[in-house]
């Protein structure tokens, strides 16, 4: 590390600790003063909405001309791009910029940190971690823990590849390996800690076998509407049982090899109206939160209709479907819904339980997890209302 990059390096250092994501010395703030951010993010792509949907522009570490613009970024706490659809930026961008949907990106540093200290590294567990994507998070984890006790998999053997390159050439020899994260990785099993760096619409069941009793599993649980950072505890009959983390963190989802199938039904539907400002659902991440474990598997995207008027589209994986107008004429929204279930009006009764409820964030709700089924409890575990996780 040259002396530059060294002062880059515990400059970003620094700032974490001031802004209170690091503490003061310690192994974890000392392996962030060690590892260059740089050598695992030569190259990233900033981001930006438009009225055709959001455009990329291409920033290298090697080009003269914005070696200074990505210093900027790269020593921030920034999330930074790194792969469009599935193709590192520099190949998804050939001529500087272009559309697509990004598929990975080295999350901003301060999460990283903050995730690193829920794993509790102080007793020097063997950790498991879901999503390689640029490799620095390994690195951290290195520095922190050694190699031998890292293993981390990602479903893209180009970023497997990369980031294993990029380990290596500071000294890093973890296991890295292109695998399906939802399968864990048995090969190296028994861990102590699992932690993702991916969405998971539930908790992948072979992730509980592969943690010795009394480890731990830090996993973002969101599916297309909204979702929150569990932490279970595995136990010796081979059940987990944690709570949502009162820290707000949402992730991509993690991709598969075997893609969950979903159903497509047309129809025009049941038209009505609703007083729920669809905003609502869309913009406060607790409602978020609870309109995911109200409809179980709905996906939620915000559209513009040909007339130019925005509205809220959701659809689950059995077919069912709902369209909530963004205006509201006289204080109420249009809704059209079709399928085998409303949807809406499974978010509408879940917003009436949240105001009830005095409207409850992500913090008041846990998970037990059982080689049965696994579910969503608020409270307690023993009691009041359950949702059901949608594991295959």
């Amino acid at each position: 590390m040259t002396r530059a990059v060294r002062e880059l390096s515990s400059g970003l250092t620094a700032r974490l600790v001031e802004e209170g994501a690091l503490a003061s010395g310690g192994p974890l703030t000392e392996a962030f003063r060690r590892v260059d951010r740089g050598v695992f993010v030569p190259a990233f792509a900033l981001h930006e909405h438009t009225a055709r949907g959001v455009r990329y522009r291409l920033v290298r570490g090697d080009d003269p001309g914005q070696g200074e613009e990505w210093a900027r970024h790269v020593y921030a706490d920034e999330t930074l791009i790194i792969e469009i659809a599935g193709k590192p930026v520099v190949d998804a961008l050939p001529g500087g910029t272009g559309t697509g949907r990004w598929t990975s990106s080295s999350t901003m540093p301060s999460l990283m940190a903050w995730m690193l200290h829920q794993l509790d590294l102080d007793d020097e567990p063997r950790v498991l971690e879901i999503g390689v994507g640029s490799g620095y998070n390994a690195a951290i984890l290195c520095e922190v823990l050694g190699s031998d006790r890292v293993t981390s998999v990602d479903i893209s053997p180009r970023l497997a590849r990369d980031a294993t390159r990029r380990l290596f050439s500071l000294g890093y020899t973890p296991v890295v390996a292109s695998y399906d994260g939802h399968g864990g990785f048995p090969d190296h099993a028994p861990y102590d800690r699992i932690v993702s760096t991916t969405a998971f619409t539930h908790v992948p069941p072979d992730w509980i076998a592969q943690v010795d009793p009394g480890g731990s599993i830090l996993v973002n649980i969101a599916g297309g509407t909204g979702g929150a950072m569990l932490k279970l505890r595995v136990h010796g009959d081979r059940t987990a049982r944690g709570r949502f983390v009162p820290r707000w963190a949402g992730f991509m989802p993690a991709r598969s090899s075997t893609p969950r199938r979903r159903v497509s039904v047309d129809g025009e539907g049941e038209r009505g109206t609703t007083a729920l400002d669809p905003a609502t659902v869309r913009g406060e991440p607790a409602m978020a939160f609870l309109a995911q474990l109200a409809t179980t598997d709905a996906d939620t995207v915000l559209r513009t209709a040909d007339t130019g008027a925005d509205f809220l589209f959701m659809e689950g994986a059995d077919g069912a479907w709902a369209e909530i107008d963004m205006d509201a004429v006289n204080g109420r929204h249009a809704v059209v819904q079709g399928g085998p279930r409303r949807l809406w009006h499974q978010v509408e009764e879940a917003h009436r339980w949240w105001l009830a409820n005095d409207r409850p964030d992500w913090s008041a709700f846990g998970a037990t997890v059982t080689p049965e089924g696994q579910h969503v409890w608020f409270a307690s575990p023993e009691s009041g209302p359950r949702w059901p996780l949608p594991c295959p």
